[in-house]
Order: C-alpha cells, then sequence, then structure tokens
C-alpha cells in the first residue's frame, strides 16, 4: 500500500501539481514553487523507503552524488567565495542538484522496489500518466487557454500550464514508448487509441525532440507490428492477418497528411528551426559561450568545477541575456561546466551504463521490449547532449526509472508474460 500511495503521488498527483503551480505563474502572474515543495516530499517519501533496503546501488547513485557535491561546494566557496562577481548563488545551486538528485532517487527506488511495482500494472499506470498530460496539452491547444511553446505571436504548438516544452515533449514521447509495450502487451483497441492521443498531443507541442521522436518511434513500432508483431490471443492473431496492410496504409497516410498540416501552419520561425542551420545556431548560441568558460578553467577548476550558478552567470552576460542567470539547455556541457570532470563522470556515468546494459541484453536476446528500453536509454543521452532538459526533469524521471528497471530482470519481464 505505501508503494501504492507512492505512485500515485510520483504519477497523477504530480501532473495536477505542475498544472496548478503553472496556472499561478501565467494567469495569476504569482510564483508559487508548490512544484519544488511537493517533490522533496516525494524525495523524503522515497529516502524513507530506500533506508529499508541499503544496497551498493544506493551508494553509487545517492551517497556518491551528495558527497561530492557537499566537498565540491565547499571548495567553491573556500575558492570562490561568495562574491557577485562570480555568480556563486546557493539557492541556484541547491535546486539544480535537488532536480538530479530527485531523478536518482526515483531510479533507485524503482530498480530495487521493480518486483513490487511490477504487480501494481506500471504500464497502465504510465500510459494514464501520459494520457493526463496529452489531455491538457490537447484541451489548450483546441481553446487556447495555457502557454504557447514559444511565443504567442510566433512559432508553432501550446504546452498547457507546464513550464517547459522540452521536458513535456521529451515525457509524453516516453510514455508513448510505454504505451506502445501496454498495447502489444495484450492488444485492444482502446489501448491503441489511448497510444494515438497520446503521439497527437507530442506532434501538438511542437518541439524538435518530441516531433522528431515521435515519428521516429511510430515508423519504428508500425514496422514492428506489420512485419513482426504475433498477438498471444488466437482469434485476434487470426484477425490481424488483415489488419497489417490497413495499419500500414494509414500510417503512411498519417504521416503525410501531419506533415503537410505542420508545413502549412509553420511560421519562418518553426521552419527555420528545422534547416541544418536553425538546429545548429539554436545549440550553439549557448553552448559556444559554455566552451569559452570551461576552456578558462584552472586545473583545480577543470576537476571540480565552479557551480552551476557561475556557468550560468557567465554565459547570461555573453548572451546579453536580460537576466543574471540563463542556463545552457545541454546537459553534458552543464554538468562539465558546473560540477567538472568528477561530477561529470559520477553523475553521467549512471545513464552511460545503463544504456550499454540495454545495448548487451537486447544483442544477447533481442526482443521489443529490449529494443524498446535501448531507443530510451539511448535517445535519452543524445537528447541531453543536444537539447537538454534531460538530468533535471522530474516529469520524465519516473517514466525513464521504470524502463531501465526493467534491465534488472532475467530474460522474461512483466511485460512479456
Amino acid at each position: 500500500m505505501s508503494i501504492k500511495r507512492l505512485l500515485i503521488l510520483i504519477f497523477p498527483v504530480s501532473v495536477i501539481v505542475d498544472l496548478i503551480s503553472g496556472f499561478c505563474t501565467v494567469q495569476l502572474h504569482t510564483y508559487i514553487p508548490i512544484g519544488q515543495a511537493y517533490r522533496f516530499i516525494i524525495m523524503a517519501a522515497i529516502i524513507y523507503m530506500l533506508l529499508k533496503r541499503a544496497r551498493p546501488l544506493l551508494a553509487w547513485m545517492i551517497l556518491c552524488p551528495i558527497s561530492f557535491f557537499l566537498l565540491a561546494s565547499s571548495f567553491w566557496i573556500i575558492i570562490h567565495g561568495f562574491e557577485p562577481d562570480n555568480g556563486f548563488s546557493p539557492a541556484i545551486e541547491i535546486e539544480s542538484f535537488s532536480k538530479i538528485l530527485y531523478f536518482m532517487l526515483v531510479i533507485t527506488f524503482f530498480i530495487l522496489y521493480r518486483e513490487e511495482i511490477g504487480l501494481l500494472d506500471p504500464l497502465k499506470i504510465i500510459s494514464n500518466y501520459g494520457m493526463i498530460i496529452s489531455s491538457a496539452v490537447l484541451i489548450s491547444f483546441l481553446t487556447g487557454f495555457g502557454n504557447s511553446t514559444y511565443g504567442t505571436d510566433y512559432g508553432f504548438g501550446s504546452k498547457s500550464y507546464f513550464k517547459a516544452g522540452n521536458d513535456l515533449g521529451l515525457t509524453i514521447l516516453y510514455s508513448a514508448v510505454v504505451s506502445s509495450l501496454y498495447m502489444i502487451s495484450g492488444f485492444d483497441w482502446k489501448r491503441m487509441v489511448k497510444l494515438l492521443i497520446i503521439s497527437s498531443a507530442v506532434i501538438l507541442i511542437g518541439s524538435r525532440v518530441g516531433l522528431v521522436g515521435i515519428l521516429l518511434w511510430l515508423t519504428i513500432l508500425v514496422c514492428y507490428i506489420v512485419f513482426i508483431y504475433r498477438p498471444a490471443d488466437r482469434r485476434i492473431r487470426r484477425r490481424f492477418r488483415h489488419y497489417r496492410p490497413i495499419i500500414f496504409t494509414c500510417y503512411i497516410l498519417s504521416v503525410s497528411g501531419v506533415i503537410y498540416y505542420l508545413l502549412s501552419v509553420f511560421d519562418s520561425y518553426m521552419l527555420f528551426k528545422y534547416t541544418s542551420v536553425g538546429l545548429r545556431t539554436a545549440r550553439s548560441l549557448l553552448t559556444d559561450p559554455a566552451e569559452v568558460y570551461i576552456s578558462k578553467f584552472e586545473w583545480y577548476e577543470a576537476v571540480f568545477g565552479k557551480g552551476m550558478a557561475a556557468l550560468y552567470y557567465f554565459v547570461a552576460h555573453s548572451v546579453r541575456f536580460r537576466a543574471d542567470y540563463r542556463m545552457v539547455e545541454a546537459d553534458f556541457h552543464e554538468l562539465l561546466g558546473g560540477y567538472g570532470i568528477i561530477g561529470f563522470i559520477l553523475i553521467l556515468s549512471p545513464f552511460v551504463y545503463f544504456m550499454f546494459k540495454a545495448l548487451t541484453r537486447y544483442f544477447s536476446h533481442p526482443d521489443f521490449t529490449l529494443f524498446a528500453i535501448l531507443f530510451v536509454t539511448g535517445s535519452f543521452l543524445a537528447v541531453a547532449f543536444t537539447a537538454g532538459h534531460c538530468l533535471r526533469n522530474p516529469m520524465v524521471a519516473p517514466i525513464y526509472a521504470y524502463i531501465v528497471s526493467q534491465l534488472y530482470y532475467g530474460k522474461e519481464r512483466p511485460v512479456d508474460k
């Protein structure tokens, strides 16, 4: 019951909290940190659960990053002090690291309690999680309420009352991946419709990560269903032979229609974003100052970094941002610039490990579930390097955590039964 209540807090309730927080910011112009406070409560509950199961994983994922942050923070204060010119801000440091710690805690919880979570139908829970988020996006897109993904008079897409479009796009994309596993684990039309609604919401957000990712994933899924998939139910399997050409034809027509629609509604700003120059410019505008900042490190700064706030301070003033701090929006650059080589390796190593574990498991025992895990773990690192919004994305954390927890089963996982 404790795990079930915690999953309710992590999935559906957190969506409601994020929507309320965004509504207060957008409609009432009042910033209330209820999202941060709520996730601190979840972190406390997870820590309580993890203390019951001491494992080496707990030290690797939680204790080592915390120890590094405390030592590095002391180092930053001793070397650079609290001088405003260096941009040091304890509030930014704590907020930044707490989001990373939240991600690590959720992953550790899902891995250590994977057997108990597996009994609660997590595929359905995550599919419903994506459905709730997608419904909010679709309602906002149709009614015009909520945040525009880019601007009110340019760009395309709606992110409802959620704050970050890339965070949201990646979250719904991965919920679509899990919904696909839910659909093929027991094929029926309700699950298929739910997947289509979630996929539509990814497109209507308008972010490049979501749009490119969902088209790639749906293409893989349709090819799998048409050429490989065999439903477990014998009656569905017989009927499915007639559905395969229909599904393939409908998908080709749907993709063509979506591309035609997007090209007709995209303005010059959105069209430029999808050109090679636009892709390169969006990344280099913030990563170039970060690379200049990192190149000026002394050897001890290269080892421990100078803190996230100092990096954001330098980037903001380099690009003449209207505020004193500006995120780089590329996780690799932020980790290296903020936490140095040690912090970079310490925080990134679990995610690299999960990807290679998925890769080796897939080639040793290939199936669609392992391919989905490889797709998530590989794309996660690719997006972290290019677009950011991954390692400190609390919305995507539980989906990613569930996906990698499946790597700790044997050849047969709950989704395959």
